[in-house]
């Protein structure tokens, strides 16, 4: 059923690359947040070397919510550290690795979904399915997971500045009870 094969092997090689403790804020899992409200932390900037593209003074990161409605609801604030990546404007551009671009994880094994785009072109909007490579899936707080379907719908929208959002419909446990949701982050 699952087709993760080396996209999700590679996406959790990034992750853990990118993944750090140090410097991290801690994760929280939150009441689902009401419709049409905003839970989106805020950002500052930081100012990147014009020549490496690295980041001075500090570590970058991005920050991100993550809210899931349906068969499981909450919401999950968390930070990701990309100190070991290109400042936010030059990893907008080439991605992660391998042309591929994988949404904000938080450093936990609570909650989390995975998504990776490949083959990734730049900023954008990426919306056909093909482009997902059947990469997502949704760990829920007690450890159930949902996975992409035939019938999943998603988007996932890269900006210039390494912030961006995705949104998913009907992912589906073994038992074909489904989820849907939204990320939306930050890079600074």
């Amino acid at each position: 059923m699952r087709r993760f094969g080396l996209i999700l092997a590679g996406a959790a090689l990034v992750v853990a690359a990118c993944s750090s403790s140090t410097g991290s804020a801690p994760v929280t899992i939150l009441p689902a947040a009401p419709a049409g409200s905003s839970s989106a932390p805020g950002a500052t900037s930081q100012a990147a070397n014009p020549t490496t593209g690295a980041v001075s003074g500090g570590s970058h990161q991005f920050a991100a919510t993550l809210t899931v409605t349906g068969a499981v609801k909450f919401t999950l604030s968390f930070t990701q550290s990309l100190s070991v990546l290109p400042a936010c404007s030059a990893l907008a551009k080439t991605g992660f690795s391998s042309n591929t671009w994988s949404i904000p994880q938080p450093n936990t094994q609570d909650s989390k979904l995975n998504w990776n785009v490949q083959p990734y072109t730049g900023p954008g909007t990426y919306s056909d399915t093909s482009t997902f490579g059947n990469s997502v899936e949704l760990t829920g707080p007690k450890g159930d997971e949902y996975d992409q379907v035939d019938s999943s719908v998603g988007s996932v929208t890269v900006n210039a500045d390494g912030s961006g959002s995705a949104t998913f419909k009907d992912l589906e446990d073994s038992d074909t009870k489904a989820v849907s949701g939204s990320e939306t982050w930050t890079c600074s």
